[in-house]
């Protein structure tokens, strides 16, 4: 089936696609899972599979991990199966993430957007998706999973350009924005708090540490 791309079929797809990628999966398994648990209140207060996997469950992170990553993958290749073009597809991409990031379910307090992410690059390029994994799996080996993810992503444009095309490569930086804008969230806040604003940001940037909230434990940034 192939749509028209008109005004109303892209905002249809983008709003479908932020809708979906909002869904906040993670804190939805914890309270039927757990209902006395609040997984915002707990290491980094973010609602996705590495906090949950850390501080509530491994067998809800098992779940929550494959289900974020389709809250990627099936808008963006909802968009190609119905004959958008690149661009269009792309902005499926990024409406997903944003959802993610930021869900209006949720008051717009929601995960890092990876695993979503990871979905829709998936969606729109099988090297690009290997790309990230292969730097996941080296973060993983090294023991700096957050620096891996980052690697990926900022890898990820240029994979885009070489390989791809340059449309997907504008869709991956896009991408690499709306990971470094969740990891910068508060970050304004907190440099006012620390003696060494510079450092704490690039551990915010490279690590995803955030003062006042450990991996593990419960946060102490009220």
């Amino acid at each position: 089936m192939t749509l028209p791309v008109t005004t109303w079929t892209v905002a249809a797809l983008g709003l479908l696609a932020y809708m979906l990628g909002g869904i906040p999966v993670g804190l939805l398994l914890v309270r039927l899972a757990r209902p006395s648990v609040d997984v915002r209140s707990l290491g980094t207060g973010n609602i996705g599979t590495a906090n949950i996997y850390r501080n509530v469950d491994a067998g809800l992170a098992v779940a929550v991990g494959p289900l974020q990553f389709l809250q990627g993958f099936l808008p963006v290749l909802l968009a190609g199966h119905v004959g958008m073009p690149a661009p269009v597809v792309g902005l499926c991409a990024v409406c997903a993430v944003i959802g993610n990031g930021w869900p209006v379910y949720v008051g717009f307090h929601g995960g890092r957007g990876i695993a979503v992410a990871t979905g829709a690059v998936a969606a729109m390029s099988p090297v690009g998706l290997l790309a990230l994994l292969a730097c996941y799996g080296l973060g993983v080996l090294a023991r700096e999973i957050a620096m891996g993810v980052l690697a990926g992503f900022v890898l990820l444009p240029l994979v885009g350009a070489l390989v791809v095309g340059k449309a997907y490569a504008a869709i991956f930086a896009a991408l690499l924005v709306l990971v470094l804008l969740r990891r910068l969230e508060g970050a304004l806040t907190d440099a006012r708090r620390d003696r060494r604003p510079w450092r704490m940001l690039a551990r915010r940037l490279a690590r995803d540490q955030r003062p006042g909230r450990p991996l593990v434990g419960r946060r102490t940034d009220g």
